[in-house]
């Protein structure tokens, strides 16, 4: 894997979906590729935005839009019982179904995804998505500033309530733990969620 530091200037730094769709194009093109990367906006602006990339390629296609700042190889070397520092910016939600009874086109009631509102919910999706390859042992939670934004062919109107979990874990399982660093954590990766940074805590 590697991390990269990255600038985006221009108008999609109001949109984090935008954001998302510029950052594929620092990869080369592969119509059967999956997105294998997950980002994170550090700091930002109307007309920039310093993006932390982690990614199964290397990136490498800078465009006006786009500066590669900083970049180096990423190998996870973990261990069972290693205790580990870790930020994540995470969109912790529960799907619940639509209040008004609606059907989607198969003829069951919707169901729509809410954010979390107490802590003690939002601590007990963070363990859930550990999945027992980690445990938490201190956890400070703060709310981040809203994300709106735009997709679609109908420029569809959306809002995000993201969360940023900090504090120390110990890994039990350090090769499910990797996965889940790989993989990311919780929706909304699209918008900016679910990088998960780590660092050794001894």
């Amino acid at each position: 894997m590697y991390l990269s530091k990255i600038m985006l200037t221009g108008t999609a730094c109001r949109n984090p979906y935008e954001m998302h769709r510029l950052l594929w194009q620092l990869f080369p093109p592969d119509a059967d590729a999956n997105r294998d990367f997950l980002f994170r906006v550090e700091r930002s602006g109307q007309q920039h935005a310093e993006i932390l990339l982690q990614s199964k390629r290397q990136p490498c296609a800078e465009t006006d839009r786009m500066r590669i700042l900083a970049n180096r190889d990423y190998t996870l070397r973990l261990r069972n019982g290693q205790r580990i520092q870790f930020l994540l910016v995470a969109n912790p939600v529960k799907t619940i179904s639509d209040e008004r009874g609606r059907k989607n086109v198969k003829g069951a009631v919707k169901k729509c995804r809410v954010p979390l509102i107490r802590e003690k919910e939002q601590r007990a999706w963070l363990e859930r998505k550990l999945n027992d390859c980690a445990q938490i042992e201190t956890l400070v939670i703060d709310p981040k500033l809203p994300l709106n934004f735009r997709k679609g062919k109908g420029y569809v109107a959306g809002k995000i309530q993201p969360l940023s979990f900090q504090g120390v874990l110990t890994v039990k399982q350090a090769s499910a733990f990797e996965k889940l660093v790989v993989a990311g954590v919780g929706p909304a990766k699209a918008f900016g969620c679910g990088l998960l940074s780590i660092a050794n805590a001894n």
